[in-house]
Parts: C-alpha cells; sequence; structure tokens
C-alpha cells in the first residue's frame, strides 16, 4: 500500500501525529514542555535495558518521557551527517533485525533529507527502532520537545528493496526539520512532510521525477473539503491533514515561483524556516513560520496563503491545476508531461528536486 492512506495503524504504513502524539488533545505544543517525569519512570530507567526486558513492559511504546529516558539503556550507533549526529538505537538490540541492512537504509533516508535542506537539517537526531515480526517497515512517530527523535517499528524479514522503497523514514526527518506548531496548524506540518519527502528523494536520486506528480495528482483528490468544513487550522480529516495540507504546499510553490519569476522556490522557504528554527525541538506559530519563509522569499507570499487556507475553504481545481503545470496521469504507474503548459518550466525545476 502507497500513500494513499495515513495511519498510524501499521497495517497502513504511515504515521498520524494527530493521533499517535501526546499532545493531540492540546491546542497550543508549548504545554508539553511542562510534563514531568514520574518518580516510578526514574525507577525503571535505573533498571536499564536489562531491567525493562526483566519487566516484560516497554515504557517506551507508550509515553514519549518514556521514551527519551531508554534512549541512553539501549544499544546505539553514531552515524556522521556531514558536522550533524544521528544516533540509532536498538530498541532492546533489536533482535531479528539485519543491522546492515538498516543501517543502509538509514544512511538513504539522511542522503535524501541533506539533499533537500543541504545539509542535514538537524544537530542531533535519535531514530529508536522497534523490532517486530514481519517483511515491513511500520508505523512511526516523531517527537521533538526534547530533541529530534522519532520511534520506528520495522519488520525483521525487511528486505533491501522494501527498505529501499520506503520513504516513511525520510516523512519523519522532514518533520524534524520544521518547527513544532500548535495543533490547529498539523495540516502544514503533515501537508510539508507529504509534499517535501518525495521531492527529496528525487533530488537524492532515489525516485524518477513522475512520481512527485503520480503521487500528487492520486493524493489530492482525497484533501478536499467537504461542503461543511471550513478553512485547514483545527481540521482532524485524515485526507486534508496530508493532501490538503500537500495541496498548500504545491500552492506555495507556485506562488513562489511567480511572485520571484522563477528566482526562488519553495525549497529556499523551507531551508530558511529550517535554519532560523533549528527543526521541531522549536515551538513556533504558524504565522512566525511563514514570515521566516517569507524573509527568504522578500515577499509576503507564504503569510498571505496561509491566511487564506487557515481561516476559509479554499476547493482546488485539480484538473486546471495539473494542466497549467503540464502533468497527467497516463495508464498504469506512468505520467505524461506537457512541455508546452504555462508552468511547465516549475515542474521542470521540481522534477529537479524542488
Amino acid at each position: 500500500m502507497r500513500k494513499g492512506d495515513r495511519c498510524c495503524n501499521p497495517s497502513h504504513r504511515r504515521s498520524v501525529w494527530l493521533y499517535a502524539h501526546p499532545r493531540a488533545g492540546l491546542e497550543e505544543a508549548p504545554l508539553v514542555r511542562r510534563r514531568t517525569v514520574l518518580g516510578s519512570l526514574a525507577g525503571l530507567v535505573a533498571l536499564g535495558a536489562r531491567g525493562y526486558a526483566e519487566a516484560g513492559s516497554k515504557p517506551y511504546e507508550a509515553n514519549p518521557d518514556d521514551l527519551y529516558e531508554a534512549v541512553p539503556h539501549h544499544p546505539a550507533v553514531l552515524l556522521e551527517a556531514g558536522e550533524r549526529r544521528v544516533r540509532v538505537v536498538f530498541a532492546e538490540g533489536a533482535p531479528g533485525l539485519d543491522r546492515a541492512l538498516v543501517l543502509d537504509w538509514v544512511r538513504r533516508g539522511i542522503a535524501a533529507t541533506t539533499a533537500y535542506y543541504g545539509v542535514f537539517p538537524m544537530a542531533e537526531y535519535t531514530l529508536f527502532l522497534i523490532a517486530e515480526p514481519g517483511a515491513r517497515v511500520g508505523h512511526a512517530t516523531t517527537w521533538g520537545y526534547n530533541g529530534s527523535i522519532t520511534r520506528q517499528h520495522v519488520g525483521i524479514a525487511t528486505s533491501k528493496a522494501t527498505f529501499d522503497d520506503d520513504w516513511i523514514l525520510v516523512h519523519e526527518m522532514v518533520h524534524c526539520a520544521f518547527p513544532d506548531l500548535p495543533r490547529r496548524a498539523l495540516w502544514l506540518q503533515e501537508g510539508n512532510a507529504t509534499w517535501v519527502e518525495p521531492v527529496a528523494r528525487v533530488r537524492a536520486g532515489q525516485l524518477p521525477a513522475s512520481e512527485i506528480w503520480r503521487q500528487a495528482i492520486d493524493g489530492l483528490p482525497r484533501g478536499k473539503a467537504a461542503t461543511d468544513d471550513g478553512g485547514m487550522d483545527g481540521t482532524l480529516d485524515h485526507g486534508r491533514l496530508y493532501w490538503g495540507g500537500a495541496a498548500f504546499w504545491l500552492e506555495a510553490e507556485i506562488a513562489i515561483f511567480e511572485a520571484t519569476a522563477g528566482r526562488k522556490m519553495l525549497r529556499d522557504a523551507l531551508i530558511a524556516i529550517n535554519r532560523a528554527s533549528g527543526g521541531n525541538v522549536a515551538d513556533w506559530s504558524p504565522e512566525q513560520t511563514m514570515q521566516a519563509g517569507d524573509a527568504a522569499i522578500g515577499q509576503p507570499v507564504l503569510a498571505r496563503l496561509y491566511a487564506r487556507w487557515a481561516r476559509t475553504p479554499v476547493v482546488v481545481d485539480e484538473a486546471r491545476l495539473f494542466a497549467r503545470l503540464g502533468v497527467r496521469r497516463t495508464d498504469g504507474r506512468g505520467v505524461a508531461y506537457d512541455a508546452a503548459a504555462p508552468l511547465a518550466a516549475l515542474t521542470r525545476r521540481i522534477d529537479a528536486g524542488g
């Protein structure tokens, strides 16, 4: 199953921060920083990795505070990403996982994310791997309130081909590159990771460029607003969170390209946002985020776009959108291009990795 289903259920191969994240019921992210670790947790941590196993429990599976505390008590491999560091933690030693395959998969994720942002976008990042039965990359959840960390399930029989085809890890790394926003703006975060992930993988030579458009053409209709829906802020709908959010960022690609006569791209804005915030370790408002991106563009493109999408239902005419970009679906997984389309130059730039 590909990107059509975006759910924390491992059978759907997509993490949904809304349902997996401890902040799901909170309006403002900074409230999470006030959480304290209970004394019982301190006792568990004192047991170390052996104690976790003997207790027959995995506290890092429930409370993310427990996850952060568990990291030093499990085997880890430190990977260099330029001057940045990626810590790959194997929960309980992750018995059954082929570490060589796993580390190659992580390096591919690092390469894709680095290709898009110019450098690996987090100074330090932890990937906490949990081995499970099966032959797939399972669901993942990412946090940043005590450092960028992703909890990722991986099947012990996962093949190299499956690892090479995986998009989940890059999706989560893109989450870490973006500041943490209030709950109302979850769609900006999920949409951003949904749009940027394939572009980053194309830029790293891990996907054919046509995949960007195949996924967008197939996916964007799932983000349509219902007749009684309002603006995007506060939406709980899966399709709107991911594909409605992705539609916003595609519209941002177009708006920036047109406003700057092709001198700037969305990638320029997202790099600026990452550099200014440091990624998901920062709690920002969506307004602050848009302003940081616009500073790199030189015009209030993102601020205006966000104000409209956040408050009022925006109906995307997908047929017109993709006709302007000069892309259309053919039989199977194919995509046909129209070099004479009004935005064909932008399409070529995105095909080159944004």
